[in-house]
């Protein structure tokens, strides 16, 4: 039993070395930027997106009502598209997304909100503007239509997800940079 926890110790200890000698490759290497989502994330997860999007599309008739669009936008720049696009990343997760019963009625969509939560976490957890109450409004704004759709709210949201997917390699991405020497 003693032999267990020494291993077990050596274990913890060799994962702390492990983390601390890394620290430099996981610090952003864009340190201006707030938001620093690179592109290859996106890639990786973009057909994921698009096949679960496909499918819920299917159930959603309501083609009138768009959640990401200009709307979503509207009088901010930069940072804050991106802090709006965080924001309702997390609503999305928080509130839309929750449902266990989803997770058996669309294929990619714990795996879409596992990278999703993982994405904002770590990769916009700084996005921030200095318009909050324009970017409050657009979100107050998105939850008001999304209130109107009552059942068919997550339809509409899931169906919207590669689009969602979009805007932030449109707002939040930086491109892949080569370390010097490759």
């Amino acid at each position: 039993m003693m032999y267990f926890f020494h291993g077990l110790a050596a274990l913890v200890l060799g994962y702390f070395v492990v983390m601390a000698s890394c620290a430099p490759w996981l610090k952003s290497r864009h340190p201006n930027m707030v938001c620093h989502v690179e592109e290859q994330l996106l890639r990786y997860m973009r057909h994921k997106f698009h096949a679960l999007s496909n499918e819920a599309q299917k159930i959603d008739t309501d083609t009138d009502t768009r959640l990401i669009g200009k709307d979503l936008f509207q009088g901010l720049q930069g940072h804050g598209r991106c802090y709006v696009l965080k924001e309702v990343i997390d609503f999305y997760l928080g509130n839309v997304l929750s449902s266990e019963d989803l997770h058996a009625k669309y294929s990619h969509l714990k795996e879409i909100k596992e990278f999703l939560a993982l994405l904002t976490k770590q990769h916009m957890s700084d996005c921030n503007t200095k318009n909050r109450t324009q970017a409050k409004h657009n979100i107050d704004l998105l939850k008001q239509k999304l209130n109107q759709l009552s059942e068919k709210r997550a339809a509409k949201v899931i169906g919207e997800l590669f689009m969602l997917l979009q805007e932030i390699g449109k707002y939040c991405t930086v491109p892949n940079m080569k370390e010097p020497g490759h």
